[in-house]
């Protein structure tokens, strides 16, 4: 527990600085150490890709789960080394990088972004290696889609959607990008998400999902249902109501009316999550929304009382999340923290599949 401490403590330092220095980059060493070096933690996926990663260059081609592009990248690291932690370095390196260069390209503030990023993927980026790469590729295409080109966010897209088929979510970002909703018109498409999530119609979505990406764990996801999950019913309902206060001030920009927009598309994919948490990770890729819209709407308040408060709710919400996936994620399985050079057993729930 103690080195998640460790890390916590220090995004915490830099959650209440604004100017942008060296630390910055140690950060992101440091993730980059943490995650490159951890053992086999996170879960199945985890033990699966490391399987592949150290099979034949014919299984490894052959693994068709794996998006084509997933595949070569894999490909191309067996060039310099087929150990699988040498793959998880070099992975981590990337998501970490990818994900730090983006916000910082983006942010109004830079560090406040970081910490909610950090908060809310930073242990999932142990397992989901594919996404957390798509995600980042997508991320750098913000500029275009800005600046209106349509041919260089295409080229993005399709790179994301060659490491992971669900990047294809993000697309429509761009359509929406400019589109000036009425406070009237994000109530009830929001409260449409959630009839649908109630419905039937949720899992018919997931599954048709699921039927079109071939991923095999979305169909199994399918054909399960869950209460409702509170958790994502009140951040949705707290974040409409944040969007709905901001919206004006968002909306005099171009910058502005991408960010709402794209906090718009997070809350209404985490609604459809309400029953089926599975849709949780295609809200993924646009957390960077989430992450840069909340110190926007910072730097938006005049009253420095008002500012204060709501820097330290955003900072007690994110931290209590944090800690809350490190105790609960797949039962526990992310605690104690092992690297690769300690020798001891966690006893995680998929260490049977150890098979080193």
């Amino acid at each position: 527990m103690i080195p998640y401490i460790i890390i916590y403590l220090f995004a915490t330092f830099l959650f209440f600085k604004e100017k942008v220095s060296v630390e910055f980059y140690f950060f992101l060493g440091l993730l980059i150490l943490f995650s490159g070096f951890r053992d086999m933690i996170g879960g199945f996926d985890v033990y699966i890709y490391g399987e592949v990663f150290e099979g034949t260059k014919e299984f490894l081609m052959g693994y068709i789960p794996f998006e084509i592009g997933f595949r070569f990248y894999f490909l191309f690291l067996t060039i310099f080394s087929t150990d699988r932690h040498f793959m998880f370095f070099v992975t981590a390196a990337i998501i970490m990088s990818l994900h730090f260069f983006a916000v910082k390209k983006s942010s109004p503030i830079v560090y406040f972004s970081i910490f909610i990023l950090f908060c809310k993927f930073f242990l999932m980026s142990f397992v989901y290696l594919r996404q957390g790469i798509a995600m980042g590729i997508f991320w750098l295409s913000i500029p275009y889609i800005l600046n209106r080109k349509f041919l260089k966010f295409t080229a993005f897209a399709a790179l994301a959607f060659l490491f992971h088929k669900s990047s294809i979510i993000f697309f429509p970002i761009y359509f929406i990008s400019t589109i000036k909703f009425k406070n009237v018109n994000m109530v009830l498409i929001a409260l449409g998400a959630v009839i649908i999530s109630l419905s039937p119609l949720s899992t018919l979505f997931l599954g048709m999902i699921a039927e079109n990406s071939g991923d095999e764990k979305l169909m199994v996801y399918a054909d399960k249902s869950s209460a409702i999950n509170i958790f994502y019913l009140i951040e949705a309902a707290l974040l409409i109501y944040l969007m709905v206060k901001f919206r004006s001030g968002f909306y005099k920009t171009k910058f502005g009316i991408l960010m709402l927009n794209g906090l718009f598309g997070y809350i209404v994919i985490n609604i459809m999550a309400l029953t089926n948490a599975s849709f949780i990770r295609f809200g993924w890729y646009y957390i960077i929304f989430l992450a840069i819209a909340l110190p926007y709407m910072y730097t938006l308040i005049d009253d420095k009382e008002l500012k204060s408060k709501f820097k330290t709710l955003v900072f007690v919400y994110y931290s209590l999340l944090f800690f809350r996936l490190l105790i609960s994620y797949d039962e526990g399985d992310l605690m104690p923290y092992k690297s690769i050079f300690q020798d001891f057993r966690r006893n995680g729930m998929w260490e049977h599949y150890e098979y080193r």
